[in-house]
């Protein structure tokens, strides 16, 4: 078909066609090209925000009636707790728990104070009965205090003690005479005739031993001169050649003997003149 461009208006439909036909022509070969009317028209731009709080169908949603449920009575508690069963806590012997001493291991002086009968206690009452006695035995190193009835532990205690070393024994009222009998034990042949160093009896109340045995080298006996029931008197050697005896009369009563000053000077001053010549 031929175009007449004579005319302005031919001219101008003539521009106007071929820059349609470019425009066509580009859209088909550039895929990149997007047609103008897809950006404009009305796409539909759906929300999908819900809100959550209000019902998706109109008006709240009914209230469920809740079930009644009936709790019970929980039990009250006593008002105090019941006291709780004392558990006693078994009687341990300490001495038991202590190492086995061989016989004869021990190299120390063997030093044993013996207490009397309870009733005839020291008139130190705050510190318990024969308060002197205990005394005594605190101021002598290494003593051991034991009581009027405790004979045969006395008897094993001096085993221990190796045959070199010194014994040596005090005893007051019971007491007395419980050292008495120990000495006497050790005077035999099963024991060696054990020497005793130094023997003090201090108002022995037991009949029968006013003679001291020949394995005692000192005896130092006291005794008061009032309540002669409660004393044997003086006291003399089995062999005067071995055995040195000292009485002491004194004025003193019975339960006042081991408390005295003077007494209590008398028998520190010869256990320490003993042991010091021993050693």
């Amino acid at each position: 078909m031929k175009t007449d461009i004579t005319t302005y208006g031919s001219l101008l439909q003539s521009q106007n066609r071929a820059k349609q036909a470019a425009g066509a022509a580009a859209s088909k070969s550039d895929p990149q090209v997007i047609d103008p009317k897809l950006l404009t028209g009305n796409k539909p731009n759906p929300d999908y925000k819900v809100e959550l709080s209000k019902p998706a169908v109109g008006g709240e949603a009914p209230s469920l009636p809740l079930p009644s449920v009936s709790v019970p009575d929980l039990p009250k508690l006593p008002e105090s707790r019941p006291e709780r069963p004392e558990i006693k806590k078994p009687d341990i012997d300490v001495e038991k728990l202590k190492p086995e001493v061989k016989e004869g291991s021990i190299k120390k002086p063997a030093i044993v104070f013996v207490k009397g009968l309870d009733i005839f206690s020291s008139p130190s009452t705050s510190e318990g009965g024969y308060a002197g006695v205990g005394k005594m035995a605190d101021a002598v190193e290494g003593s051991r205090m034991y009581g009027w009835d405790q004979h045969d532990e006395i008897v094993d205690h001096l085993k221990k003690f190796h045959k070199d070393q010194p014994v040596i024994l005090v005893g007051h009222s019971f007491g007395g005479d419980t050292a008495h009998e120990v000495a006497d034990t050790l005077d035999s042949l099963e024991h060696g005739f054990r020497k005793v160093d130094i023997l003090i009896t201090i108002d022995s109340v037991g009949a029968g031993h006013d003679v001291i045995a020949q394995n005692v080298k000192n005896h130092l006996n006291v005794f008061g001169e009032n309540n002669f029931f409660l004393n044997d008197g003086p006291h003399v050697a089995r062999r005067h050649e071995m055995t040195n005896v000292k009485n002491i009369l004194s004025p003193l009563d019975h339960t006042d003997l081991d408390d005295n000053k003077e007494i209590q000077f008398e028998i520190v001053n010869l256990i320490n003149e003993t042991l010091s010549k021993k050693a």
